[in-house]
């Protein structure tokens, strides 16, 4: 068997009770606790996402932005969630004040979070409430995890950023040295935060903790206010649709990336097309970065019917805007210095209350045999490029979502753009499985059968019952 076959294979896992993938295996064992627990899949996913907060601060916490799609039984259609956090009423100000100089990381990066009320609203769709939702991440957190060769990997490429705003070191980069890959790490500051949101839910920081960071952000020079941190519901609206040969298919609309990537399938998905819809969609930044690493995915359905793709991030390369809050191990998202256009007057510009663009979105697919299959991946201005080549695989010559179907989808080769704008394709300009690509991805077959796929790329895992 050869290696893309044999991880082919393994990427796919089929059951009846439930279906987890989450971006690291710790996760996909909470989320699979929590199903034989009688959770659902919301229940699963919204546990596994705050496992993920823990087990990899540098991709998504409570301080970013959750985006999910999701499907309850006999809906005919999926529904996308959209929890993304607006602009500090003071930031338009602080950027004509600074000549519009684009602030990608530090205390003028650092937005409102949207993440309490994502999750929160996630959670209401469960049985098991936020208390019982959270406490896997709050054991992980106070008791220890082992530090994965990711993490060592991303806080060494993340060691300016996080050195310029605290040159005293943080949790993730201490003073002493960089953490060892496998050894026990314990964040207690953390722990507190997710104890606190399971009391207060999308509340979270608009008390004591929120008061902590709005000083943090103003003693490097931000402007991030109380007022800021009033929570606002997660905008909740039917999903994008587009007819692809046949096929039905979904994604997140704007202000995510979803609908460039129907744009880009319409078109046929050759890199070209998919240049074309990414066209004026991103802020003036220069070239996508090479190294995108700042979000995480989790795809989980249950027996109900129920299927749920989340998305969460704080925002990208990684560690969001470089500030970490002392004695709480929060990491602030910069999805504000990403997102917004620093141009005055532009309609993209960080006005107050207003939500940036963002690169992060899902899809969902319906085969004609009434079978459903939901998925995403981080990977910044990559995440449409990935999603399209994946869905191109799936949906052509011919429909095919079947379990090998997926494993094949995920384990072939990738391209993406590269820094200079060309292409790099694994085996050629990357290594091979040398993409940062995570998908996860959750199916429904019309007999109730249950399906996850984990890309195999990097420490993804899918587990069925």
């Amino acid at each position: 068997m050869t290696q893309h076959a044999e991880l082919a294979r393994r990427a796919v896992a089929s059951g009846t009770l439930g279906a987890i993938a989450t971006g690291v295996r710790p996760a996909a064992a909470v989320g699979t606790a929590t199903l034989l627990q009688g959770g659902n899949a919301f229940d699963s996913a919204v546990a596994a996402a705050l496992a993920e907060t823990v087990l990899l601060p540098s991709k998504c916490g409570l301080a970013g932005d959750v985006v999910a799609l999701h499907l309850g039984p006999g809906a005919d259609r999926p529904a996308s969630l959209l929890s993304i956090g607006r602009a500090p009423a003071r930031l338009y100000q602080a950027a004509a004040a600074g000549g519009w100089a684009r602030s990608v990381t530090g205390p003028l990066s650092v937005g409102v979070p949207g993440a309490p009320a994502g999750y929160a609203a996630l959670a209401a769709r469960g049985r098991l409430g936020l208390a019982a939702l959270a406490q896997p991440a709050i054991d992980l957190a106070r008791r220890g995890f082992s530090w994965s060769s990711v993490n060592h990997r991303l806080v060494a490429e993340s060691l300016d950023v996080l050195t310029a705003w605290q040159p005293e070191g943080t949790r993730y980069s201490p003073s002493s040295g960089p953490i060892p890959p496998g050894s026990r790490v314990r964040l207690p500051g953390l722990a507190d935060v997710l104890a606190e949101f399971a009391r207060r839910g999308a509340e979270l920081f608009t008390g004591a903790l929120g008061e902590r960071i709005c000083t943090y952000v103003a003693g490097h020079g931000g402007v991030l206010e109380m007022a800021d941190l009033r929570p606002v519901p997660p905008l909740e609206t039917d999903a994008g649709y587009a007819l692809i040969e046949g096929t039905e298919v979904w994604a997140t609309p704007a202000p995510t990336y979803g609908p460039a990537l129907l744009e880009a399938l319409a078109a046929g998905s050759a890199p070209e097309a998919v240049r074309a819809a990414l066209t004026g969609l991103r802020a003036p930044t220069g070239r996508p970065p090479a190294l995108v690493d700042g979000t995480s995915t989790i795809a989980a359905a249950d027996a109900e019917g129920n299927l749920v793709v989340l998305v969460h991030s704080n925002s990208f390369p990684r560690y969001g805007s470089g500030l970490v809050v002392p004695g709480l191990d929060l990491v602030l998202s910069n999805r504000a210095g990403r997102g917004f256009t620093f141009i005055p007057d532009h309609p993209n510009a960080p006005h107050p209350g207003s939500r940036p663009p963002t690169t992060l979105h899902a899809w969902g697919a319906r085969d004609t045999t009434g079978s459903w299959v939901l998925g995403a991946t981080p990977g910044g201005e990559q995440q449409v490029p990935w999603n399209a080549q994946v869905l191109q695989r799936l949906l052509r010559p011919t429909p095919d979502f079947t379990p090998a179907a997926l494993g094949a989808a995920l384990a072939s080769p990738r391209w993406e753009f590269a820094a200079g704008g060309d292409l790099s394709r694994e085996g050629a300009q990357l290594a091979e499985f040398g993409a940062r690509s995570a998908h996860t991805i959750v199916r429904r077959e019309a007999d109730g059968t249950l399906v996850a796929a984990a890309d195999p790329r990097q420490d993804a895992a899918a587990v069925a019952l």
